[in-house]
């Protein structure tokens, strides 16, 4: 790091001097232009460069190739050629196209014999705090409706909350590729947060996709026996742990940490009961981002 003095020229500009060593680094000379904008930290300046945003993948195990597709979704690649190097089989393409299904703007815009093309249409919200809220209130609204037909609930009622956990789960992705757009492309998608906020965002939501994952497993698990007292507790601490999130108000730390232990005293080894104490433990996590959000030291 170096400091520089602002110098004042003919017309009321102000300049400052780039250091040599990043001009060369960059190979840039006196004749290249920059991006200059503001950040929520500050003033950037970076060199103009086209996105690095295409992948091309070989199957070689369908699993890794599912998986490598998805990472690179969610991290802002807009178009992902698959490769094969023979004929692909229709399971193979069944299971490439059902991806479409589960990430949002994800498109096959091509395909042949040993080939699929996706392309990704997708629109980034700089809005970040208000896109996480409504994350968190349709998480709040299906633990609301599991609560009432908790007593009573039948297998109709299962596939319903499932499908909206599995919906939920889709939205997740997006979220993750809206952080990570944003993030690579500041000087066009401005979240007008501090980067260490926006890290944070990214924790948090993340710690939320696991909640729903365990969520749709308990769910899935669930019997009309189980204790509804425990899934109020999770319920509860889910509220206030995304409500501390957003407020940085700190004072259900206690409350948070002492019903967790409540729960793993109070919890049966049966699988729904495991899952219970998981969902309960992410929102430790989330009450943990919560309080490493209210610390900053500018």
């Amino acid at each position: 790091m170096s400091i520089r003095r602002l110098q004042k020229i003919k017309g009321g500009s102000y300049i400052i001097s780039i250091p040599t060593d990043w001009v060369k680094k960059n190979g840039l000379d006196v004749k290249s232009e920059l991006k200059v904008y503001e950040t929520a930290d500050g003033l950037k300046v970076k060199p103009i460069k086209q996105p690095n945003a295409e992948r091309e993948v070989e199957i070689d195990d369908l699993d890794t190739t599912l998986y490598l597709i998805s990472v690179f979704y969610m991290q802002g690649v807009s178009k992902i050629v698959v490769k094969s190097k023979g004929t692909m089989t229709p399971e193979i393409k069944k299971a490439l196209k059902e991806l479409q299904l589960t990430h949002p703007g994800l498109e096959v815009v091509d395909e042949s014999f040993t080939s699929v093309t996706f392309n990704v249409n997708f629109t980034v919200s700089t809005d970040l705090m208000n896109l996480v809220k409504s994350y968190v209130e349709k998480v709040k609204k299906i633990l609301a409706d599991l609560l009432s037909v908790l007593d009573s609930i039948t297998p109709e009622l299962k596939e319903d909350l499932i499908f909206r956990c599995d919906s939920l789960i889709k939205d997740y992705r997006g979220i993750i590729r809206n952080i990570a757009v944003g993030v690579q492309l500041d000087d066009e998608y401005n979240f007008n947060l501090p980067s260490k906020d926006i890290i944070l965002y990214a924790i948090f939501i993340r710690d939320m996709g696991r909640f729903v994952s365990h969520l749709k497993q308990f769910i899935s698990l669930t019997d009309k026996g189980i204790r509804k007292e425990n899934v109020i507790t999770v319920s509860e601490m889910f509220s206030k742990a995304t409500e501390m999130f957003f407020t940085e108000k700190l004072d259900d730390i206690k409350w948070l940490r002492w019903k967790m232990n409540e729960l793993e005293n109070n919890c049966n080894f049966s699988e729904p009961c495991k899952e219970l104490v998981r969902m309960a433990s992410y929102c430790i996590a989330m009450m943990d981002d919560a309080v490493h959000k209210t610390v900053r030291l500018i």
